[in-house]
């Protein structure tokens, strides 16, 4: 793993892939709950915790089954499988945010779902830029930062743009 692109944030060392895979698969999927309807926080929080789980799911088994499909290298031992798990949990480091917007809306009675929902699609097309920023700025400054920007920009209104085909 030492050949995956980080970001460090503290003692954290975050993927940029997972990081805006894991962004684009929730913002999709809220975009289209948002057009079958949300009734209540409950549900929306389970939007947002379904496709993280179901994903970190999927990508800690496709590792460790890659790692045991190679034929040149032994089974992953244990120690490697829960290494394979730590960096995969990055899926649900995705959920933190979102969750509590979420969770403030429940507990104040400031929003309703639907815009808690909205809220934290805004926010994922946020931090998609930011992380393109972050990831471009590293291969080439600022303008490999403006670049990278207003890729994961664009990445992020795509995914705008189904919500806008689905509302009509």
């Amino acid at each position: 793993m030492s050949d995956v692109p980080v970001v460090r944030w503290g003692p954290l060392r975050l993927d940029v892939e997972i990081g805006v895979e894991g962004t684009v698969v929730l913002m999709t999927v809220l975009v289209v709950a948002l057009d079958d309807g949300i009734e209540d926080f409950v549900v929306a929080g389970q939007i947002i915790l379904g496709p993280l789980i179901a994903t970190f799911a999927a990508h800690l088994f496709s590792r460790v089954l890659a790692r045991r499909a190679r034929q040149d290298l032994p089974p992953p031992t244990r120690s490697e499988i829960r290494g394979l798990a730590r960096h995969a949990s990055q899926f649900l480091l995705l959920g933190v945010v979102p969750m509590a917007v979420v969770v403030l809306g429940g507990v104040s009675d400031w929003y309703d779902p639907v815009t808690a929902i909205d809220a934290v699609i805004w926010l994922g097309l946020a931090f998609l830029v930011v992380i393109g920023g972050i990831g471009g700025w590293r291969a080439r400054r600022f303008l490999g930062a403006l670049r990278g920007a207003v890729g994961a920009g664009v990445l992020g209104l795509v995914v705008l743009l189904l919500r806008l085909v689905l509302e009509h």
